[in-house]
């Protein structure tokens, strides 16, 4: 039992931190991620220029943002205490599947389509319509690939899950339960950003909305090392729980 609450521990932490390897990677490949405000006839001539650097980035990227799948899948499992998988243990499964999911599409298109489009610009004649051509095409799949990826798949389907989360930590102490009151304002400042789809400022920045939902992912995996170091107990139905109160 400690060795799987270590497992996690480990695990959860590679989720909440490990972005920063791909960010310190793009950040001094094409300064990153304040690149991604520059326009096409900026960008896409960096990103051929350190093209190496880009696709090791982002294929880091990809890898960490496709293990949110299971990190999401485990924290539910966690929140359930071991019972079986209900419906409403389902449903924040499959949204973290979900989130994972576009996540994952608003990343390959870096290593795809904009990777393509930049070698075609630099090949492409200076001031000709095929590049203005090629800078609307990246101007177009730059939006489209950023809103899957950020408004839906971290905003809305994370946001969703943890909501979910925090209702299923409080219904079954799985997990302590001020980590499923402390989950609520977290998957709304999650949610508040993809407000823009519908022409709506957020009152909440991208990247507070991610830091306190990955925080808080960090909190879970500190409660694993808890239970992994203190001494188990246990209860009476036969299950083992590590001795910090939480399992009630």
């Amino acid at each position: 039992m400690r060795t799987a609450y270590l497992a996690g521990f480990v695990f959860l932490m590679f989720q909440a931190f490990f972005i920063f390897v791909p960010m310190a990677i793009l950040g001094a490949a094409i300064d990153w991620p304040a690149s991604l405000d520059l326009a096409p006839a900026e960008a896409l001539p960096l990103i051929a220029e350190q093209e190496s650097a880009v696709r090791l980035g982002y294929g880091l990227y990809l890898l960490w943002s496709l293990a949110f799948a299971l990190s999401g899948a485990l924290i539910v499992g966690l929140a359930r205490g071991g019972r079986p998988v209900g419906a409403l243990a389902a449903s924040a499964i499959a949204l973290a599947a979900a989130s994972a999911l576009g996540r994952a599409i608003g990343i390959v298109r870096w290593l795809t389509g904009s990777s393509e489009l930049a070698d075609a610009w630099v090949a492409a004649p200076p001031g000709s319509m095929e590049r203005y051509a090629i800078e609307a095409t990246q101007l177009a799949l730059n939006a489209h690939g950023g809103s899957v990826g950020e408004d839906v798949g971290v905003g809305i389907f994370a946001g969703m899950w943890l909501l979910l989360v925090g209702v299923l930590i409080l219904k079954d102490r799985g997990l302590p339960a001020w980590l499923g009151w402390i989950a609520f304002p977290a998957a709304v400042s999650a949610m508040m950003p993809p407000l823009r789809l519908v022409g709506v400022t957020s009152p909440v920045d991208t990247t507070i909305a991610t830091t306190a939902m990955f925080l808080w992912v960090a909190a879970v995996g500190v409660v694993l090392l808890v239970r992994a170091v203190r001494p188990l107990t246990q209860t009476a139905g036969g299950r083992q729980f590590a001795n910090d109160g939480a399992a009630q």
